[in-house]
């Protein structure tokens, strides 16, 4: 008697952890509690929605205008849009585009150094380093303040644009 291949691994992928369906939040002045499984992500568009994310989530992309969000892990933050704030315990990446932004929250890298990409204008963002951090800062009138816990090297700094300012506290 001939078994079959899919018979012989079935047990396997019925075992397989099936990946959590990503977070979605669409829409104009909503306000939203999520609790994210390991990894999962997240996505918030529209305007002034306001949410916040409890465990460790993947990547966490915030869209649109006027998103206030609090987190408490995340491995990737993205925000593109005008005038969204987020505050979180830490991130492994950052992203932070448009204009008018305010993002405060610790840089904690994996395995590589952790980055932050800062592009557009008028952006506040206050971080704490909690390991090697490359940053990456264009556009015009954007103010990054950064500290170091014990032991941690100053971030690996790239600048370019106008009147763009970088400084410890």
């Amino acid at each position: 008697m001939k078994i079959g291949p899919l018979v012989l691994f079935a047990p396997l992928l019925l075992a397989a952890p099936a990946a959590a369906a990503e977070i979605a939040i669409e829409g104009v002045r909503m306000s939203r509690d999520f609790a994210c499984a390991e990894g999962q992500d997240v996505v918030v568009s529209g305007a002034d929605n306001q949410v916040s994310l409890t465990g460790r989530c993947g990547v966490v992309k915030l869209l649109g205008s006027g998103h206030g969000l609090s987190f408490e892990t995340a491995d990737e933050l993205v925000v593109s849009g005008i005038s969204i704030e987020a505050r979180g315990r830490a991130v492994g990446s950052l992203v932070v585009e448009v204009a008018k932004n305010r993002v405060a929250t610790a840089m904690e890298p994996a395995a590589e150094p952790a980055k932050v990409d800062v592009a557009g204008a008028d952006h506040e963002v206050e971080l704490t380093l909690a390991g090697p951090t490359r940053i990456e800062m264009q556009g015009a009138k954007n103010r990054l303040r950064w500290r170091a816990g014990p032991g941690v090297a100053p971030p690996a700094v790239s600048a370019s644009g106008v009147d763009n300012r970088i400084s410890r506290y």
